[in-house]
């Protein structure tokens, strides 16, 4: 999995025994692996990447994931590859890069890529795809729960219990990680890509004015099902944002930097507290880097303080490898041709297998 924060791939090796939607799993293996400099660049800003430039970076993505993981000499059956996002703009389009054939080629097993274009084609907006796999690791038989991921864009998943008529619930909340790390970059010259800790954003104050600007976007209006990328929360919005409020010196960057994160909470806990009053979860499971953000989770405890908010780890499932593990376990639906959308999450007219496959003949 490489998400849309753009700063390298998550791998998660898996042994999935048994059929149908719950199978046991064992959790063989998990690392992160540092992009290059040059796929961070194009990858946080992929709107600028011409489509020449796009075809190029499917090739050389391809075969940097294949010889990545080479170095690693796991031994697997399959491999499900989601790849890097660099448009998505739903219903119309979404697009992943880093062409399967060389990992194909290389370990001669198949290599399932592709998962959000089957859901755009029943008209969903082919995103978000891990509700099913919160659905697999945190469904409970009497209590509702919640999973939040914070990447670049954050997103909630609502789990009703298991003895419940509701549906599953999902969408992105807003920005998650990526215009804090965009005024990170400009604050330090591309020094830091991210606020260690969210040690930044603590020495900055709210600036209301900004704050008032962010919350008018119009994405916070629109009624779920909803996905968000680059698209809204881009190079673009940022350099307005810069329009708006221009930090000239270091405490103006401190306040700007603050006021960003205090907005990702904000948008969180707004689609949180937007749920109907029929589910009644208590606690919300947190993963992605925004977990490491301490700024960051302790306004979102300020803004939910009836929650209870802890960090997944279940069965070596971690806040760090959940997303890596979700598309192994849809790998692992595509297998066994098992529906991996969710109408109620996804607007999709139909339930569909997500995902296809790549096999190069031995």
């Amino acid at each position: 999995m490489t998400g849309s924060s753009a700063d390298g791939l998550d791998i998660c090796l898996v042994e999935f025994l048994g059929e149908g939607s719950k199978p046991e799993f064992e959790v063989c293996y998990s690392s992160e692996i540092r992009y290059p400099a040059i796929f961070c660049e194009a990858f946080r800003n992929p709107l600028l990447l011409s489509e020449n430039e796009i075809r190029s970076y499917d090739q050389e993505l391809g075969q940097w994931f294949a010889v990545q993981l080479s170095k690693l000499n796991l031994n697997f059956d399959i491999i499900a590859s989601h790849g890097q996002t660099i448009k998505h703009d739903p219903p119309d389009y979404t697009l992943q890069i880093g062409d399967p054939k060389y990992m194909a080629t290389q370990f001669k097993v198949p290599v399932v890529y592709n998962f959000r274009s089957a859901d755009l084609r029943e008209g969903g907006q082919g995103a978000p795809l891990i509700p099913i796999v919160d659905k697999f690791l945190f469904q409970q038989n009497t209590m509702d729960t919640l999973c939040l991921n914070i990447g670049g864009i954050a997103n909630i998943t609502m789990v009703p219990s298991a003895n419940s008529d509701l549906p599953i619930l999902a969408w992105d909340t807003g920005p998650g990680n990526t215009l804090i790390d965009k005024a990170v970059r400009l604050y330090s010259s591309n020094e830091l890509a991210f606020d260690p800790d969210g040690t930044l954003a603590a020495r900055g104050r709210l600036n209301i004015k900004l704050l008032d600007y962010l919350l008018g976007h119009e994405f916070y209006s629109i009624t779920p099902p909803r996905s968000a990328g680059q698209e809204q929360f881009g190079l673009d919005y940022f350099n307005n944002i810069l329009e708006i409020f221009s930090p000239s010196n270091e405490h103006e960057f401190y306040d700007l930097i603050f006021t960003l994160t205090l907005l990702s909470a904000k948008m969180i806990a707004s689609s949180v507290l937007s749920l109907n009053d029929n589910y009644s979860p208590s606690t919300i499971h947190i993963s992605g880097g925004g977990v490491h953000n301490q700024t960051l989770i302790n306004l979102l405890r300020i803004e939910l303080p009836e929650y209870k908010l802890i960090l997944v780890n279940k069965a070596g499932v971690t806040e760090s490898n959940k997303e890596a593990f979700g598309f192994a376990y849809l790998g692992y639906c595509f297998l066994k041709n098992i529906p991996g959308n969710v109408r109620t999450v996804t607007g999709a007219q139909h339930e569909v297998v997500l995902g296809q496959v790549c096999q190069i003949k031995k």
